[in-house]
């Protein structure tokens, strides 16, 4: 005769069965929403959904600080961050990263700590370059600068445009394999990284069946992200480091990638700059600090 206890167990995982088979998503027991997928997310569009920013925390960093309001406990320097989920990964281990879509653009700045403070817009590099000539701004201490009212310039004072390399991606949990979206805007010294990404990325080659060599796109490569601290005669901060760990196997996350590349190129996806101020303006990308 089976005992009160086994016959609990066994009524129990009936019930759970019938529910997993009901619902149609084994893992949720109790819950039919078959009829209701996906519901919550009418009148969304794509300004309801921010790209998280992927950034190399610095040891001045808000989420590193413990009278910062962003103040995370675990927080460390030279730590790689999401700034949406606020999800940390060790910067010596790193993640797995799938560029999907490139971007150049350059910011318009306000003098940090001013009344005019903050993101003023983003111009195509030949934009950028056609201001350049006309006097719009000029290059002052290797930084592009809008001359103040009297045609002065001060770093300290004045506006700034900001030369800044966006890598659109994937970040995959090495777990599960899920993916999930993110940018990694490099600027100032970061700009030779994307310069070595984006060359890696040109010399991947496959052999096609009639034996031709072609660049399969991007988001058939997976990098190692990780960081590393570097320093000039100005101090030292913690920058990234891309390595090459061959190519995907996951048709889901190609998939992905692909519908993230299409959503960027076509223009559907726009970046809220102002969101991550601390994570691309120049004068903070360099992090100034002495160890």
């Amino acid at each position: 005769m089976a005992t009160a206890t086994a016959k609990t167990k066994k009524a129990t995982q009936k019930t759970t069965a019938a529910a997993e088979t009901q619902a149609g998503l084994p893992g949720i027991p109790g819950l039919d929403f078959e009829g209701d997928i996906g519901g919550g997310m009418e009148g969304t569009d794509k300004d309801s959904f921010a790209i998280p920013f992927l950034r190399a925390l610095q040891k001045i960093s808000p989420q590193c600080e413990e009278t910062d309001p962003e103040f995370i406990a675990d927080a460390k320097g030279g730590m790689l961050f999401n700034t949406a989920t606020r999800q940390l990964w060790d910067g010596k281990s790193g993640l797995v990263f799938i560029a999907v879509a490139y971007q150049r653009r350059f910011l318009h700045w306000g003098a940090r700590g001013s009344d005019s403070s903050g993101f003023k817009g983003e111009y195509l590099p030949e934009e950028a370059a056609e201001m350049e000539r006309d006097g719009k701004v000029i290059l002052h201490e290797g930084r592009l600068l809008f001359p103040l009212e009297d045609g002065t310039l001060n770093a300290k004072k004045c506006d700034s445009l900001q030369d800044t390399r966006s890598h659109f991606g994937l970040i995959v949990d090495e777990k599960t394999g899920d993916a999930s979206q993110a940018l990694l805007a490099l600027t100032s010294t970061q700009t030779k990284k994307s310069k070595q990404l984006m060359t890696m990325l040109n010399n991947v080659k496959v052999k096609r069946k009639d034996g031709r060599m072609v660049t399969p796109p991007t988001w058939a490569s997976k990098f190692r992200v990780t960081t590393v601290l570097e320093s000039n005669d100005q101090g030292s901060w913690y920058g990234v480091r891309f390595e090459p760990e061959g190519f995907i196997t996951s048709q889901e996350v190609y998939d992905a990638g692909k519908a993230f590349h299409d959503t960027i190129s076509s223009g559907e996806a726009k970046v809220n700059y102002a969101e991550a101020e601390g994570g691309t303006r120049q004068d903070s990308a360099d992090a100034k600090e002495k160890f």
